[in-house]
């Protein structure tokens, strides 16, 4: 029964840090989307502004 217990735990302590794990994923994916996106915003608006422009 003691065995028992132990895996118990075990078990609910490895789904505990899976869940954080997964949550912890999500928010760095997040971010580095909203980075690209801003990339690309910063990108075309150079694009744009250079145009004509005489700068790099």
């Amino acid at each position: 029964m003691n065995g028992l217990l132990i895996i118990v735990v075990i078990i609910l302590s490895l789904w505990s840090i899976t869940n954080t794990l997964q949550k912890l994923t999500n928010k760095v994916l997040e971010k580095q989307d909203q980075q690209t996106q801003l990339l690309e915003e910063i990108k075309a608006d150079m694009e744009s502004g250079s145009k004509g422009h005489g700068h790099k």
